[in-house]
């Protein structure tokens, strides 16, 4: 059987131009790359949300797209995370920032010890917390002896910023054809495998495009991929049931501070987002189509995009010789960094099960069982900031969260809450995209306090536990009173960036 010769991405956008950026630094010369770049077919770009896990920095690497390329090259920021600002309109309010694990006595994690000293809250020991009440931060150092370092960091970014600068790393490499599909062209025979696959696309423009390997960006509309679906006996069974949402997004005029988190604050009818850029602050609002009236008017500001969408994915991502990525395969709601984690979990997946010859069932199958996974363990931690177990009265009569109360219930979910609940124990799952310092954050925001804590931290005596305890805090509140504004610091940074490549 003959190797994987051309590959096709098609679509516009994020996705598209990170998927080929990847494929083009990732793959050997010998493989063809072909970009049909379309309008028509496009991501809804802002739906990827806007701020990123710390996980984006070693992906941009990979990409070689620095983070002074970064700087320079969008209107990008540091973020210490996104703040939700009362949530589910109840008194809870938190920053969801990023931590590396968290400090433990005699073997015994951090959050038993805030448990028995009597607090709810991790946030007077997060450092990040912290520095974002006030709108400090520096990159931490790599002295793991330092309190900063321990704190993460990812970015605010204009998802339409950030895709041109992955579009402006391409290279010759890669073969862009500025056109629209006009036709998906489909073996009506299926192979040895019980698949049908694509023989080509007809473009616009006249043009047929033959390949081994077509890769679909062109967001939820998936036109390449769900010609693959419309062809297949089971067609019917290949959407996963979605919930349908509206949003709006506008871009305003940026104030005078420069906040180190994206705030989300929720209403009656959803939520409403801003992200805080170097230029402008982008602002996206959520609801349900029927609450769209009112939403449009809390927007605030004329909309420069208003669309519904759904909020869901498919039973599989790869069928045949074609793989969904992005948007064309899953939809999620931007509350949290889950929609970049998932395209980039998407590539890296692809990058590692790209077929060696044109017989690709078994990648398939192993991509199709990691993507369902990916899938449903973001749901997880997405479903927590909905399992809310006291609400306003007035709440629950509103479709938006009445809708969602409804879409998180799962048994996976309920096994999490339920032994964190019981004595702060973590459930975990393979390779889940959200690991225990997310999940602790979270539970410590939402003021889910387990009813009791590890019985080894027993083994600490009081008085010494609440000197460590008051010492962690003590020092965290040093190091932050000497920490820089965000905006001074991101100024004489890229001032310094600025000195030294033009050395």
């Amino acid at each position: 059987m003959s190797g994987i010769k051309h590959i096709v991405i098609a679509g516009n956008g994020l996705a598209v131009n990170m998927t080929a950026l990847a494929l083009q630094q990732q793959l050997p010369p010998d493989i063809n790359l072909t970009l049909i770049n379309s309008a028509k077919y496009a991501d809804l770009d802002c739906l990827y949300g806007s701020t990123s896990a710390p996980d984006m920095y070693a992906f941009n690497l990979m990409l070689n797209v620095s983070e002074p390329d970064l700087l320079f090259n969008t209107n990008s920021t540091f973020c210490w995370g996104n703040y939700f600002d009362r949530w589910a309109m109840t008194p809870c309010s938190w920053l969801q920032g990023f931590h590396l694990p968290f400090p433990a006595m005699r073997g015994v994690g951090l959050h038993h010890f805030v448990t028995r000293h009597g607090e709810t809250e991790l946030a007077s020991y997060l450092i990040n917390t912290q520095a974002d009440k006030t709108g400090k931060f520096a990159h931490p150092p790599e002295d793991n002896r330092h309190p900063l370092s321990r704190a993460e960091y990812g970015y605010q970014f204009d998802a339409s910023a950030l895709s041109a600068l992955y579009a402006s790393k391409l290279s010759s490499k890669v073969t862009v054809i500025n056109a629209s599909i006009a036709d998906v062209i489909t073996n009506p025979a299926a192979d040895s495998t019980g698949n049908i696959n694509i023989t080509g696309l007809q473009l616009d423009n006249g043009q047929r495009i033959e390949a081994d390997l077509y890769i679909d960006c062109t967001g939820p509309n998936a036109k390449v991929y769900s010609a693959l679906e419309q062809n297949s006996q089971d067609a019917n069974s290949q959407q996963k049931s979605a919930r349908t949402l509206f949003a709006i997004h506008s871009t305003l005029q940026r104030g005078e501070a420069l906040p180190t988190h994206r705030r989300i604050r929720a209403c009656e009818f959803g939520w409403q987002a801003d992200t805080y850029l170097r230029d402008s602050i982008q602002r996206l609002t959520v609801c349900t189509p029927e609450q769209k009236s009112q939403a449009i008017d809390a927007h605030g500001i004329e909309a420069s995009i208003a669309m519904a969408f759904s909020a869901g994915h498919r039973q599989q991502a790869w069928t045949g010789n074609c793989v969904a990525i992005g948007q064309a395969a899953s939809v999620i709601e931007p509350l949290t960094p889950a929609p970049l984690m998932m395209l980039m979990r998407d590539i890296q997946r692809l990058l590692e099960l790209i077929p060696v010859t044109n017989s690709m069932s078994a990648e398939a199958t192993e991509y199709n069982r990691r993507f369902i996974a990916d899938v449903e363990h973001t749901g997880l931690f997405q479903g927590a900031l909905f399992a809310l177990e006291h609400l306003p009265d007035s709440l629950p009569e509103q479709a938006y969260w009445q809708q969602a109360a409804q879409f998180v219930q799962s048994e996976k979910l309920s096994r999490k809450l339920t032994q964190y609940h019981h004595r702060g124990i973590l459930v975990k799952y393979d390779l889940e995209p959200f690991n225990e310092q997310d999940w602790l954050i979270l539970h410590s925001g939402m003021q889910r306090r387990p009813q009791t804590y590890d019985i080894v931290a027993d083994q600490v005596p009081r008085a010494e536990m609440a000197n460590q305890l008051n010492g962690m805090g003590n020092v965290i509140q040093q190091v932050v009173s000497q920490m820089p504004p965000h905006g001074i610091y991101l100024e004489k940074l890229m001032a310094y960036l600025s000195q030294k490549r033009n050395q």
